[in-house]
């Protein structure tokens, strides 16, 4: 995969902009609501040199649309106890389902599911409303931004353009008859299982971190079984040490310009580390994440504690649940084949 500078100067002004708006008005965790919004299109088009635009368009538009649409959703269901958490799971079904339905599905709906279960942890005293519209708004911004670095130069389109995807029809089809045997099912039960005992845990253990328990699980748990083992523990290993620098810089109040630019620079290395170094990219998207949701705002040194805690237990889930047991089965199946 080919990463230019324009892909991270992309992500860093394509993050940078909401909160650095955010500062400047005084309201940094307004913008970094939006920043949030701008995250979920940010290293869309990583890997490619010169997309088309018509993609950059189409697709772009199904990610703010879809980011809007998971911010409303997370917001309006956060803070309702056992009906919160029998909501994330059925909505987090639903689009695992749908995302059988081909790659582009699969990319779109696994963006919907992680954001929707990152909004569910920064709704306190937002409208639903509001909260879609600075989503939306920042991941325009996001596409806007990612269109004009990708295009600003002229040549050629990109070489390795996807190839026309197959009639819809077809692929419906397709996608009903994996429903009919367990694989199509995998990946919903995999993930809704560990959202489950995920929210479970964060209800029987009240503390001011456990959404991040559910954000955990969603970002080590991918659809993919092949290198489950490997890419899992990298996951846990990035997402701990990411917590462990971002907690640390919210222990002391960033000043706005610090803020910008830490956002900035963390989103810029994300396209960069994705394909190259995952335990890298894990430690640095951690962070940024961590910094959004918090909105700069300082957290106590328990914070730390509780967010190592909750990261090791949605770790300890996702490979419990999402992994092991289905990685086990594979290959006793796989043995009885062959034997």
């Amino acid at each position: 995969m080919r990463i230019e500078l324009r892909h991270m100067v992309a992500a860093g002004l394509g993050l940078g902009g909401p909160v650095a708006w955010g500062a400047a008005s005084g309201r940094p965790a307004v913008g970094a609501l939006a920043a949030i919004g701008a995250l979920a299109v940010s290293g869309l088009f990583a890997g490619e040199v010169r997309p088309g635009l018509r993609r950059v368009l189409v697709h772009g538009a199904a990610a703010v649309a879809g980011t809007a649409v998971a911010g409303l959703a997370g917001v309006l269901v956060a803070g309702r106890g056992w009906l919160t958490a029998v909501a994330v799971v059925l909505i987090a079904g639903l689009p695992a389902v749908a995302g059988g339905i081909s790659r582009p599905m699969a990319e779109h709906s696994t963006r919907f599911i992680v954001f929707m279960v990152i909004s569910t942890g920064v709704a306190k005293g937002v409208e639903p409303v509001a909260a879609a519209v600075l989503f939306a708004g920042g991941a325009a911004w996001g596409l806007l931004v990612t269109a004009l670095c990708l295009h600003a130069r002229k040549g050629p389109a990109e070489p390795g353009e996807p190839p026309p995807a197959p009639p819809a029809r077809a692929l419906l089809r397709r996608w009903w008859r994996t429903l009919g045997n367990a694989s199509g099912w995998q990946y919903p039960i995999r993930l809704t299982a560990c959202l489950a005992a995920a929210e479970a845990v964060g209800l029987l253990w009240r503390q001011p971190t456990a959404s991040w328990i559910a954000v955990t699980v969603v970002i080590v748990v991918r659809r993919r079984l092949d290198g489950a083992a490997r890419r899992s523990v990298e996951r846990a290993a990035g997402t701990a040490a990411g917590v462990v620098a971002g907690s640390a810089v919210l222990l002391w109040v960033p000043p706005p310009w610090l803020f910008v630019l830490l956002v900035a620079a963390l989103a810029a290395l994300r396209p960069a580390l994705k394909e190259r170094d995952y335990i890298l990219y894990a430690t640095v998207m951690t962070p940024l994440v961590l910094l959004l949701m918090e909105g700069g705002a300082r957290v106590p040194p328990s914070t730390i504690g509780y967010r190592l805690a909750d990261t090791a237990i949605g770790c300890v889930l996702a490979l419990g649940l999402g992994y092991l047991p289905w990685v086990v089965r594979r290959e006793r199946s796989i043995r009885a084949v062959v034997g």
